[in-house]
């Protein structure tokens, strides 16, 4: 990683403190009359391209509430003392648009559980970056440390309204070799409101040996090749609907605010910065906004 030293006073300003609130249940309708689709075609991302990288750790930490590649929401805060284990995260976003510059540049949209503090994220979501070109958009899932997988065909585009789910289902039992093993095993959905149009990856992408399954995350990151790449500038990016389920919600989704959380700063080392806004009245929606360091 470079020098952080250059950083230090755009990280003073615009880190976020910890917040602790509470809030009753809400229900999410974002993509209830979206069609199913199973046409679309599941492409490995290679480890070489985007997104995390096999011999790291998913968040990169600076210290509390400012990060190297997220920025956005993510409860609970292990910190704070406080234990849960999440079943469900979801959330809503609109595609941005990124403005062009002469090098690429890139930016992941998405929600998951675990990678907080964990060594495993599930997660889907949407990729917007700039090619030098041209933007370029698609949507995504990734079982980390296993390789992402690009849906192809599903359309994203600027200004399209996405929701993505991930959900746990249970455990079941694979054969491997000679002994049994328990597999935990994930739903992982995304709907384009605009267009209509929804897709569920099939669960033999989405099971994992081991999972804390101690977070839940709405964010916006910067994706690694080897190492962090350079944040596109995606302007404000709206996420809303966000909510989790865990095993002291009783299993019902209810709103972020629901948890002792952590509004996550981005500084990238490679010059941009995202800062996340406070949370609405309903503690469902936020925003997060590029900012030059």
């Amino acid at each position: 990683m470079k020098t952080l030293a250059p950083l230090l006073v755009v990280i003073a300003l615009i880190a976020t403190p910890l917040v602790h609130q509470t809030a009753s249940t809400s229900a999410v309708q974002s993509g209830a009359n979206a069609q199913p689709t199973t046409g679309y075609v599941l492409k490995q991302i290679s480890p070489g391209a985007v997104h995390h990288e096999l011999a790291a750790k998913p968040r990169l930490r600076f210290w509390d509430s400012t990060s190297g590649n997220w920025s956005g929401y993510a409860v609970p805060l292990d910190t704070s003392g406080e234990t849960d284990t999440f079943s469900a995260v979801q959330g809503t976003w609109t595609i941005p648009t990124v403005k062009g510059s002469t090098s690429a540049t890139y930016s992941s949209a998405w929600v998951g559980i675990d990678g907080y503090t964990s060594g495993t994220v599930e997660q889907i979501g949407s990729e917007q970056d700039w090619t030098g070109k041209a933007q370029s958009n698609y949507v995504w899932f990734e079982m980390y440390p296993n390789y992402a997988y690009e849906i192809t065909g599903f359309p994203a585009n600027p200004g399209n309204s996405i929701t993505a789910k991930v959900q746990y289902e249970g455990q079941k039992s694979v054969r491997s070799g000679r002994r049994t093993v328990l597999e935990n095993v994930f739903q992982l959905t995304i709907t384009n409101n605009t267009l209509k149009v929804s897709y569920s990856v099939p669960t033999s992408y989405t099971t994992s040996g081991s999972v804390a399954r101690s977070s839940a995350e709405w964010i916006m990151e910067a994706p690694s090749s080897n190492e962090i790449l350079p944040l596109a500038d995606f302007g404000t990016a709206g996420f809303s609907s966000c909510e989790a389920a865990s095993l002291r919600s009783g299993g019902n989704l209810v709103p972020v605010t629901a948890w002792v959380l952590d509004p996550l700063t981005m500084i990238d080392t490679n010059g941009g910065a995202s800062v996340p806004s406070s949370l609405s009245s309903n503690g469902q929606a936020f925003s997060v906004t590029w900012a030059a360091n």
